[in-house]
């Protein structure tokens, strides 16, 4: 399960077009990426007990990508999966020393992306984009099938006391207190293959996993690269939707453990 943590330049700061002087400034990235940034650090709690209570049948790595941004390409992702090919993949302990795990067999990566801007035009809707190959297939099968319980779940606790007056979440600005209670928002999860138009694959770590015969699904957002919000100065928690970045969150968590408590992949 893996996210990227570096942030794209603003281009309304850099582009002189859009008012900017040629400054490559960061971007907060509430939604790039910090939102799948958060889904990792939710899925350590869920999966922590799994494997305590031995439920787990592979090992499950969290692993923060960086270098996805422009210019860099996927640096990150790219070295890993170069690492993999060749054999010598290789971990830095917390102690230091270094870490051979060349000899692990990667059966599968959910790479998330993007998960917390609710789109304007259609909404409730995300992408599960699956690589190359039938074992890509199969773990994006996986991921419709979590967001379909994750659906049916939602509408069973909605009819909860505290949530049956619910709405949808409303945005926070400034993000320093929580919105008042939501209801748990049923999504659409569209499986978007690769060449379909619409599957962001190729413009994520994804692709980097997929081009080397890596099982892989992306989780993105129905996203808008023209949208306010999307590497400029707006990527703050004014355009951020709890209720969407909640249900994904807890649809990609689930796809993760059911894979990894699965005997087959």
């Amino acid at each position: 399960m893996g996210d990227h943590y570096d942030t794209a330049y603003m281009e309304d700061v850099y582009e002189k077009e859009r008012g900017g002087d040629g400054l490559r400034a960061s971007a907060a990235g509430a939604d790039d990426n910090h939102s799948a940034t958060t889904a990792l650090l939710m899925a350590a709690e869920a999966l922590l007990p799994l494997a305590r209570e031995g439920k787990l049948e592979r090992d499950v790595w969290l692993v923060h990508l960086t270098g996805e941004e422009f210019p860099a390409d996927s640096l990150g992702a790219r070295a890993i999966a170069q690492q993999l090919v060749e054999g010598r993949l290789a971990f830095t302990s917390e102690d230091g020393e270094p870490r051979d795990v060349s000899d692990v067999r990667v059966v599968g990566v959910y790479v998330l992306d993007m998960i917390g801007h609710n789109a304007d035009g259609d909404r409730d809707i995300f992408q599960i984009a699956p690589g190359e190959g039938a074992a890509s297939a199969r773990l994006a099968l996986r991921a419709h099938r979590a967001c379909r319980r994750w659906n049916r779940q939602a509408r069973a606790w909605n009819e909860a006391d505290d949530r049956k007056e619910a709405g949808r979440a409303k945005r926070m600005p400034d993000g320093e207190k929580p919105p008042p209670v939501f209801a748990h928002l049923p999504l659409t999860g569209e499986v978007r293959v690769e060449w379909e138009p619409k599957s962001a694959l190729y413009n994520t770590d994804g692709q980097a996993f997929s081009d080397v015969g890596v099982p892989v699904v992306l989780f993105m957002e129905n996203y808008d690269i023209n949208r306010t919000g999307y590497h400029d100065t707006h990527d703050t928690m004014a355009n951020i939707d709890l209720d969407y970045c909640a249900a994904m969150t807890a649809i990609t968590i689930e796809a993760v453990a059911d894979a990894a408590c699965a005997k087959d992949v």
